[in-house]
């Protein structure tokens, strides 16, 4: 019983107990692992999605306890790719999705949809099935194309801002125009209800007066109304005639001209009283 408690025990040397205790753990986890191709972990969800069966929307960033495992497959014959899978939290159906070397991204396999998909603008050419001498060329391609000169690069940026400053005023004055024609339009209906309002109330005057008229006729009595609608057509006045002799009034008319004679043959002054020459 002494010898199984001993308190003493060897350690050589070169003995490193934080290294010991490393390769415990490495001997523990792969003695977990050996025989097994799925890995229980702990993940989050890289990306929002969405579950087929019943619709629940999964944030990004959410944890759950998912498992990993390892594909036969390789992205250029050296890097792995893994398929992730999770449950789902509402209905408990698997949702999978694995490793994009490629584009440095996830694909949705099975069981769910992504909410977002991200639109690479950088490689836009980039195919899901690029074999390794295409994606050499593509790596060549673009190191040529970071290598340009800035006058180029500016060049390229001072055409674009040109472009959407026109394409700006371009929609501003579509909006205006459209504005100055609603307007317009406007202008007119107000215009043309007007105009209907005014002739319908002119109208309304109009049967108005001939009611009254018609109320009035037939209020009046029998002998004054017309026997005979008049005459619209005016008559043409009579002619004058010429006073005879005398004036029918009982006014005497004067000749001026035998009163005018008379009143200077009055006025006359005789020839012999007339004044003597003082030169005489």
């Amino acid at each position: 019983m002494s010898e199984r408690k001993a308190i003493n025990k060897y350690y050589p040397p070169d003995y490193d107990p934080e290294q010991a205790e490393r390769q415990v753990r490495q001997l523990s986890k792969k003695l977990k692992t050996m025989h097994r191709d799925t890995v229980g972990i702990r993940l989050m969800t890289p990306f929002s999605m969405r579950c087929l069966k019943c619709s629940e929307y999964i944030p990004k960033f959410r944890k759950f306890n998912g498992k990993k495992e390892l594909l036969p497959e390789r992205y250029l014959d050296t890097i792995k790719i893994y398929r992730l899978s999770i449950r789902c939290p509402r209905c408990n159906s698997t949702i999978s999705f694995r490793t994009d070397p490629n584009r440095g991204d996830y694909t949705m396999e099975a069981g769910g949809e992504r909410n977002y998909v991200r639109d690479d603008a950088r490689s836009p050419h980039i195919k899901p099935d690029e074999t390794t001498d295409e994606t050499l060329q593509r790596l060549l391609r673009e190191e040529a194309e970071a290598a340009r000169p800035a006058d180029s690069a500016g060049e390229d940026r001072m055409q674009e801002l040109e472009k959407r400053l026109a394409r700006l005023q371009q929609e501003q004055h579509d909006a205006e125009e459209i504005d100055r024609l609603h307007r317009e339009s406007l202008e007119r209906g107000r215009r043309a209800a007007s105009l209907a309002a005014s002739i319908a109330d002119r109208r309304t005057r109009a049967e108005a007066d001939a009611a009254r008229a018609e109320e009035a006729f037939r209020a009046a009595p029998a002998h004054v109304r017309p026997t005979t609608a008049p005459d619209p057509t005016p008559a043409a006045p009579a002619p004058a005639r010429k006073p005879a002799g005398k004036n029918p009034l009982g006014v005497v008319v004067r000749n001026k001209k035998k009163q005018r004679a008379r009143l200077a043959a009055q006025h006359r002054v005789p020839t012999d009283s007339a004044p003597a020459d003082p030169s005489a």
